[in-house]
Protein backbone atom coordinates (compact mmCIF):
# COMPACT_ATOMS: atom_id res chain seq x y z
CA UNK A 1 0.00 0.00 0.00
CA UNK A 2 1.38 3.11 -1.22
CA UNK A 3 2.15 5.55 1.71
CA UNK A 4 2.49 9.73 1.94
CA UNK A 5 5.40 11.82 2.74
CA UNK A 6 6.19 15.36 3.20
CA UNK A 7 9.31 16.74 2.28
CA UNK A 8 11.37 19.67 4.68
CA UNK A 9 11.35 21.47 1.46
CA UNK A 10 8.10 24.09 2.31
CA UNK A 11 8.99 23.89 6.33
CA UNK A 12 12.59 25.43 5.59
CA UNK A 13 14.56 27.10 7.75
CA UNK A 14 12.26 25.70 10.57
CA UNK A 15 13.81 23.70 13.21
CA UNK A 16 13.67 20.16 12.25
CA UNK A 17 11.53 18.87 15.76
CA UNK A 18 8.92 21.17 14.47
CA UNK A 19 9.04 20.19 11.13
CA UNK A 20 8.38 16.94 12.26
CA UNK A 21 5.88 17.76 14.83
CA UNK A 22 3.96 19.61 11.65
CA UNK A 23 4.09 16.52 9.22
CA UNK A 24 2.52 14.38 12.06
CA UNK A 25 -0.05 16.40 12.78
CA UNK A 26 -1.15 16.23 9.19
CA UNK A 27 -1.34 12.57 9.41
CA UNK A 28 1.53 11.73 6.96
CA UNK A 29 3.66 8.49 7.56
CA UNK A 30 6.97 10.13 6.37
CA UNK A 31 9.19 12.54 6.06
CA UNK A 32 11.73 13.25 3.32
CA UNK A 33 15.23 15.12 5.12
CA UNK A 34 16.82 17.87 2.51
CA UNK A 35 20.55 16.58 3.70
CA UNK A 36 22.19 20.11 3.50
CA UNK A 37 21.62 23.19 5.27
CA UNK A 38 19.92 23.80 8.09
CA UNK A 39 19.95 20.24 7.98
CA UNK A 40 22.88 19.28 7.68
CA UNK A 41 23.46 18.44 11.45
CA UNK A 42 20.30 16.22 12.06
CA UNK A 43 19.26 14.51 15.17
CA UNK A 44 16.16 12.70 15.36
CA UNK A 45 14.60 11.22 18.39
CA UNK A 46 12.03 8.24 18.85
CA UNK A 47 9.38 10.53 19.93
CA UNK A 48 7.64 10.73 16.15
CA UNK A 49 6.10 7.85 14.61
CA UNK A 50 7.54 8.98 11.26
CA UNK A 51 9.37 6.55 8.93
CA UNK A 52 12.48 8.64 6.68
CA UNK A 53 14.01 8.95 3.25
CA UNK A 54 16.82 11.26 2.52
CA UNK A 55 16.99 13.47 0.10
CA UNK A 56 20.89 13.83 -0.92
CA UNK A 57 22.58 17.27 -1.20
CA UNK A 58 21.68 19.37 -4.09
CA UNK A 59 23.55 22.44 -4.25
CA UNK A 60 27.27 23.17 -5.00
CA UNK A 61 28.12 19.71 -5.97
CA UNK A 62 27.71 18.28 -9.60
CA UNK A 63 28.55 14.57 -10.06
CA UNK A 64 29.52 14.31 -13.11
CA UNK A 65 32.20 16.84 -13.16
CA UNK A 66 34.79 16.84 -15.33
CA UNK A 67 37.05 17.88 -12.35
CA UNK A 68 38.19 15.10 -10.37
CA UNK A 69 38.54 16.94 -7.09
CA UNK A 70 34.49 18.20 -7.74
CA UNK A 71 33.33 15.09 -8.61
CA UNK A 72 35.26 12.89 -5.95
CA UNK A 73 33.50 15.58 -2.86
CA UNK A 74 30.31 15.73 -4.61
CA UNK A 75 30.24 11.85 -4.42
CA UNK A 76 31.52 11.92 -0.39
CA UNK A 77 28.61 14.32 -0.05
CA UNK A 78 26.09 11.99 -1.41
CA UNK A 79 27.84 8.57 0.53
CA UNK A 80 27.25 11.10 4.06
CA UNK A 81 23.77 11.34 2.96
CA UNK A 82 23.39 7.19 3.00
CA UNK A 83 24.86 7.52 6.45
CA UNK A 84 22.26 9.65 7.66
CA UNK A 85 19.60 6.86 5.83
CA UNK A 86 21.58 3.98 7.97
CA UNK A 87 21.04 6.20 11.01
CA UNK A 88 17.14 6.80 10.39
CA UNK A 89 17.01 2.90 9.08
CA UNK A 90 15.89 4.35 5.67
CA UNK A 91 16.59 2.49 2.41
CA UNK A 92 15.66 5.27 0.47
CA UNK A 93 18.11 7.89 -0.60
CA UNK A 94 17.14 10.14 -3.68
CA UNK A 95 19.93 11.55 -5.72
CA UNK A 96 20.31 14.15 -8.41
CA UNK A 97 22.04 13.46 -11.49
CA UNK A 98 24.91 15.58 -12.33
CA UNK A 99 24.81 18.65 -14.33
CA UNK A 100 26.67 19.86 -17.79
CA UNK A 101 28.27 23.19 -17.23
CA UNK A 102 28.40 26.37 -20.13
CA UNK A 103 31.90 25.47 -20.84
CA UNK A 104 31.46 21.53 -21.15
CA UNK A 105 28.69 21.55 -23.72
CA UNK A 106 31.25 20.05 -26.04
CA UNK A 107 32.12 17.08 -23.26
CA UNK A 108 28.60 16.06 -22.40
CA UNK A 109 28.70 12.82 -23.71
CA UNK A 110 31.71 12.74 -21.50
CA UNK A 111 30.01 14.23 -18.63
CA UNK A 112 27.35 11.40 -18.90
CA UNK A 113 29.89 8.87 -18.64
CA UNK A 114 31.08 10.35 -15.56
CA UNK A 115 27.22 10.87 -14.35
CA UNK A 116 27.04 7.12 -14.48
CA UNK A 117 30.29 6.15 -12.83
CA UNK A 118 29.67 8.25 -9.75
CA UNK A 119 26.10 6.51 -9.68
CA UNK A 120 27.65 3.51 -9.65
CA UNK A 121 29.40 3.82 -6.94
CA UNK A 122 27.67 5.82 -4.59
CA UNK A 123 25.19 2.81 -5.44
CA UNK A 124 27.54 0.16 -4.62
CA UNK A 125 28.70 2.32 -1.47
CA UNK A 126 24.90 2.47 -0.70
CA UNK A 127 24.09 -1.37 -1.22
CA UNK A 128 26.95 -2.37 1.30
CA UNK A 129 25.15 -0.13 3.92
CA UNK A 130 21.78 -1.73 3.03
CA UNK A 131 20.22 1.72 1.55
CA UNK A 132 19.17 2.23 -1.98
CA UNK A 133 19.95 5.06 -4.02
CA UNK A 134 17.17 6.38 -6.14
CA UNK A 135 18.57 9.10 -9.04
CA UNK A 136 15.79 11.20 -10.06
CA UNK A 137 14.43 12.81 -13.27
CA UNK A 138 15.36 16.63 -13.55
CA UNK A 139 12.74 19.45 -15.46
CA UNK A 140 13.23 21.12 -18.50
CA UNK A 141 16.22 23.63 -17.03
CA UNK A 142 19.82 23.51 -19.71
CA UNK A 143 22.36 21.67 -18.14
CA UNK A 144 20.86 18.73 -15.89
CA UNK A 145 21.34 15.57 -16.82
CA UNK A 146 18.69 12.68 -16.53
CA UNK A 147 15.71 15.22 -18.21
CA UNK A 148 14.54 12.16 -20.40
CA UNK A 149 12.72 9.39 -18.33
CA UNK A 150 14.36 7.22 -21.16
CA UNK A 151 17.66 8.52 -20.08
CA UNK A 152 16.56 7.50 -16.38
CA UNK A 153 15.02 4.33 -17.27
CA UNK A 154 18.65 3.14 -19.24
CA UNK A 155 20.12 4.17 -15.91
CA UNK A 156 18.11 2.06 -13.83
CA UNK A 157 18.67 -0.77 -16.16
CA UNK A 158 22.42 -0.56 -16.71
CA UNK A 159 23.24 0.03 -12.56
CA UNK A 160 20.18 -2.68 -11.50
CA UNK A 161 18.41 0.27 -8.92
CA UNK A 162 15.13 1.70 -8.92
CA UNK A 163 14.58 5.35 -9.54
CA UNK A 164 12.50 8.16 -8.28
CA UNK A 165 10.02 9.51 -10.27
CA UNK A 166 9.43 13.36 -9.93
CA UNK A 167 5.93 13.55 -12.02
CA UNK A 168 6.33 17.84 -11.99
CA UNK A 169 9.89 17.44 -13.55
CA UNK A 170 8.38 14.60 -16.12
CA UNK A 171 5.74 17.27 -16.73
CA UNK A 172 7.94 19.64 -17.67
CA UNK A 173 9.31 17.97 -19.98
CA UNK A 174 5.93 17.54 -21.82
CA UNK A 175 5.35 13.50 -20.51
CA UNK A 176 1.98 12.36 -20.03
CA UNK A 177 0.80 10.70 -16.94
CA UNK A 178 1.09 7.33 -18.78
CA UNK A 179 4.57 7.30 -20.12
CA UNK A 180 5.61 8.60 -16.34
CA UNK A 181 4.59 4.74 -15.04
CA UNK A 182 7.27 2.16 -15.07
CA UNK A 183 8.38 -0.95 -13.29
CA UNK A 184 11.20 0.99 -12.65
CA UNK A 185 9.69 3.58 -10.30
CA UNK A 186 10.96 2.71 -6.78
CA UNK A 187 9.63 6.53 -5.17
CA UNK A 188 7.30 9.48 -5.91
CA UNK A 189 7.74 13.00 -5.69
CA UNK A 190 4.90 15.10 -6.23
CA UNK A 191 4.00 18.34 -6.67
CA UNK A 192 2.02 20.60 -9.52
CA UNK A 193 2.67 22.82 -12.50
CA UNK A 194 0.95 24.09 -15.80
CA UNK A 195 3.74 21.92 -17.57
CA UNK A 196 6.08 25.28 -18.07
CA UNK A 197 8.00 25.51 -15.19
CA UNK A 198 8.98 23.28 -12.38
CA UNK A 199 6.61 25.59 -9.66
CA UNK A 200 6.29 23.16 -7.17
CA UNK A 201 3.00 24.10 -6.34
CA UNK A 202 -0.40 22.96 -4.72
CA UNK A 203 -1.63 19.28 -6.03
CA UNK A 204 -4.69 20.74 -7.82
CA UNK A 205 -3.37 24.04 -8.87
CA UNK A 206 -1.93 22.62 -11.99
CA UNK A 207 -2.61 20.99 -15.11
CA UNK A 208 -1.39 17.22 -14.06
CA UNK A 209 -3.52 14.69 -13.63
CA UNK A 210 -2.64 12.78 -10.44
CA UNK A 211 -5.70 10.46 -10.09
CA UNK A 212 -4.29 8.75 -13.62
CA UNK A 213 -1.09 9.19 -12.21
CA UNK A 214 -2.34 6.85 -8.90
CA UNK A 215 -4.29 4.52 -11.24
CA UNK A 216 -1.08 4.13 -13.41
CA UNK A 217 1.33 3.34 -10.36
CA UNK A 218 -1.22 1.07 -8.90
CA UNK A 219 -1.63 -1.14 -12.07
CA UNK A 220 1.87 -1.07 -12.16
CA UNK A 221 2.32 -2.52 -8.57
CA UNK A 222 3.71 0.28 -6.82
CA UNK A 223 3.86 0.41 -3.15
CA UNK A 224 6.21 3.17 -1.73
CA UNK A 225 5.56 6.68 -0.78
CA UNK A 226 4.29 9.07 -2.35
CA UNK A 227 6.30 12.54 -1.37
CA UNK A 228 4.55 15.91 -1.74
CA UNK A 229 7.67 18.13 -2.70
CA UNK A 230 5.82 21.57 -2.74
CA UNK A 231 7.19 25.20 -2.14
CA UNK A 232 5.13 26.19 0.94
CA UNK A 233 3.46 24.76 3.79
Amino acid sequence: MMRIGVSTLALTPSPLGEMLEYIEALGAECCEIIYEHPLSEVEVTDSHSLEFTVHAPISDINIASLNDTVREASIREVESAVDLAVELDSDVVVVHPGTVPFLGRPYRDLIAERNLESLAAISEYASDRGVGVYPENMPRLEGPLLRELEELWGVAEELGVMVTLDAAHAATMGYSTEEMVSAHVGHVHLSDNTGEVDSHDALGEGSLDFQALLDGLRGAGYTGVLTVEVKTP
